[in-house]
């Protein structure tokens, strides 16, 4: 499963490619990485051969610089078994990509702000059926938008809504809110004068009241529509605990979890751990992109939907413990019964777009959860549940095969960019790593 901006891939890798596979298959899978367990007690293995054709797969692709670099971690029963560490985090400075380089993790932010949501939850300092406007006046009187397009005036028709959004409804993305990836509607064109990652002058509070002004797609519940609801549950996270975001996660998530190297505002003292941010030009050649459009690098504000730096081993860790029911090394962040309700189906075939119908995808509380179904493109077994971000990065939990993995690139992405991303190239593998 992986954020509907970057569909997945079902390419085939070309013969080239294939012989290098079938070549590396016949060597033991080997990984550089000190988090590998030496030994796997009472862990299923992996699949050798997959391993070591995902392994030159990912090699071949960074030498052919489709992306600067990649890394890719799987465990399995708890126990990281294999870390693919191939590329560059820098190519001018030949700095080498591996599980303790920084990404921008872009959209994986949204599961960990809901977790920090359901973690109010359970505290009792908030309820799911709360109408937002409970906690964010600026949402009381929501409109509608009668159409998408704009009237001989130039306006957007409204009408009321019908009912008041609730913080369940933006977890399941099915608020009526909209982003910044509608660049062919007048009201899409609208959202986009409202980029809360643009507006580097304004707090998060004056981001989201601005955001309220705006026209809902839709009904609340209506449908599900990828949306700012992650970046306006950051601020829920605020006003109900009382501490800015980044504050809250360090000390409910992060730490916790011993996820050091996991925060909205990287210091000084980071900066060499940090992947440089990449793109291709028209050409086709991959360039760094400009600090100025590096809208994550030096973010003001804790973006709950996309702000988030993390690394593989780090990020693994809020993996893992969704994986375990909620705790992790005996430190519980979740009560069983919230990852149960964040990893199940609330959003199904009947409210998702036909694409990620093709791929059995519904969604949970931001999470994208695989369903039992007939989708031409299934994206992972059932029950499988996870999400990727727009700079080319990905995780999955898989109750069934108890496999938890994830692969972090840096592309943003261009007309050009390579679809031998990061995504796809996990996608089209691993199922014959799991070996099931």
């Amino acid at each position: 499963m992986s954020d509907p901006r970057w569909p997945l891939s079902s390419s085939l890798i070309g013969a080239a490619l294939l012989a290098a596979s079938l070549a590396a298959c016949s060597q033991p899978a080997v990984s550089t990485a000190e988090a590998v367990s030496e030994t796997v007690p009472a862990a299923r293995t992996l699949n050798g051969a997959g391993l070591a054709t995902l392994d030159a797969t990912l090699e071949t692709f960074a030498a052919a610089q489709a992306r600067s670099g990649y890394v890719a971690l799987i465990a399995r029963d708890g126990v990281v078994q294999h870390i693919s560490e191939t590329g560059f985090a820098d190519i001018e400075s030949a700095r080498p990509m591996t599980a303790d380089t920084m990404v921008r993790i872009a959209s994986m932010t949204k599961p960990v702000t809901a977790a920090a949501i359901m973690q109010l939850a359970e505290d009792g300092a908030l309820s799911l059926d709360q109408p937002l406007a409970d906690i964010i006046p600026a949402f009381a009187d929501t409109r509608v938008a009668v159409s998408v397009s704009a009237n001989g005036e130039g306006e957007i028709e409204t009408v009321a809504a019908e009912r008041a959004i609730t913080i369940e409804d933006l977890l399941t993305h099915t608020s009526g809110i909209g982003y910044v990836f509608d660049y062919e509607t007048d009201l899409g064109r609208l959202y986009l004068t409202r980029n809360v990652y643009e507006d580097r002058e304004m707090t998060l509070e004056e981001r989201i009241d601005h955001l309220a002004g705006l026209p809902l797609y839709f009904q609340p519940g209506e449908r599900w529509y990828y949306s700012w609801s992650n970046d306006i549950l950051g601020r829920v996270v605020e006003v109900v605990s009382g501490q800015d975001l980044e504050s809250y996660m360090q000390a409910h998530i992060f730490q916790p979890l011993g996820m050091d190297n996991t925060t909205f505002f990287p210091g000084e003292e980071h900066r060499e751990q940090i992947a440089t941010l990449y793109t291709h030009d028209e050409n086709g050649a991959i360039q760094p992109v400009p600090t100025s459009l590096d809208y994550a690098f030096g973010a003001n504000v804790a973006a709950g939907g996309a702000g988030l730096f993390s690394t593989a081993n780090d990020f693994f860790r809020f993996a893992q413990a969704l994986a375990n029911g909620g705790e992790l090394d005996r430190t519980r962040i979740l009560s069983a019964d919230s990852v149960a309700a964040m990893s199940q189906v609330h959003v199904g075939a009947d409210r998702m777009p036909a694409n990620m119908n093709a791929g059995n995808l519904g969604f949970g509380y931001s999470l994208g959860v695989v369903y039992e179904g007939q989708g031409s493109s299934a994206s992972g077994y059932p029950a499988d549940f996870g999400w990727g971000g727009y700079f080319d990065t990905d995780f999955f939990v898989s109750p069934s095969t108890g496999v938890v993995a994830l692969i972090l690139a840096q592309e943003q992405p261009s007309a050009t960019s390579p679809r031998e991303g990061a995504r796809a190239i996990f996608r089209e593998h691993i199922q014959a790593v799991i070996g099931e």
